[in-house]
């Protein structure tokens, strides 16, 4: 279900990002129908059964995907090799096909395996 807060944040972007985060919202939402988004940590935020599954920004010099169960981001390391990551934040200026196929094999993963997190149960957005 989506957020008119989240379409909000989303629409007031310059039209490169806007586009990019766009893309990636698309995809959460393909992935998982039943998603609800949210405003959490004042961005567009993604709960899967109750769980905080992702969130995506827009920051000053980058756009961000932030993984919850970051965790399971081990599983990708080798892929991720050429992003700017923090301990959940994948980094990213452009989105271009190649990145947007890393993000979404990312999310396809992370959603059916969460509760093998040691974070599951313990994500809840902060609005």
């Amino acid at each position: 279900m989506k957020n008119k807060e989240a379409s909000s944040y989303i629409n007031k972007l310059e039209s490169e990002r806007k586009k990019a985060l766009t893309k990636l919202r698309k995809v959460i939402f393909q992935l998982y129908p039943t998603i609800r988004e949210t405003m959490g940590y004042k961005m567009p935020t993604y709960l899967l059964d109750s769980e905080t599954l992702c969130a995506m920004a827009n920051q000053k010099n980058y756009l961000a995907l932030y993984v919850m169960p970051y965790d399971l981001l081990d599983n990708f390391a080798d892929e991720l090799k050429g992003f700017n990551c923090g301990k959940s934040c994948i980094r990213f200026k452009t989105l271009d096909d190649e990145k947007l196929d890393i993000l979404t094999r990312i999310l396809e993963f992370v959603g059916p395996n969460y509760p093998r997190s040691k974070f599951y149960g313990k994500m809840n957005p902060k609005t």
